[in-house]
């Protein structure tokens, strides 16, 4: 079940202009910056990330905004997307509280699912 939106993920090529609306207008808490990135964090938590061209890792961000979803269950609703035949974009990365990994829906949109690790899925 989602649980909320965690992150909001935009590439652009007008990384600094992005970046200060978010900062400037909207009032997201700049967390980190660097040539390639800007971090905020919103009120309620959701990270929100601005790559600019140069983030070559986020180069598959490619159909707009990429939500990634807060699931209560990663391990499981990683399943239910593997069973479905869904096509994962990364590999499963992890810190010490939620892993994430970005996928295809069917129409081709790029999403993300974030959340605690309960099982030992497999690292594909």
């Amino acid at each position: 079940m989602i649980r909320k939106i965690g992150f909001v993920g935009i590439r652009t090529s007008r990384l600094d202009e992005v970046a200060a609306v978010f900062r400037d207008c909207l009032g997201a808490s700049q967390e980190d910056a660097s040539e390639a990135s800007v971090s905020f964090v919103a009120a309620d938590g959701t990270a929100v990330e601005i790559y600019g061209t140069d983030d070559d890792f986020h180069r598959f961000f490619d159909t707009g905004p990429v939500i990634g979803f807060e699931v209560e269950d990663f391990d499981a609703c990683r399943a239910a997307l593997v069973e479905k035949g869904i096509e994962f974009l990364t590999e499963i990365q992890q810190n010490e509280r939620n892993a994430w990994q970005h996928f295809r829906l069917p129409d081709g949109t790029v999403a993300e699912i974030i959340g605690p690790r309960k099982g030992n899925s497999q690292q594909d």
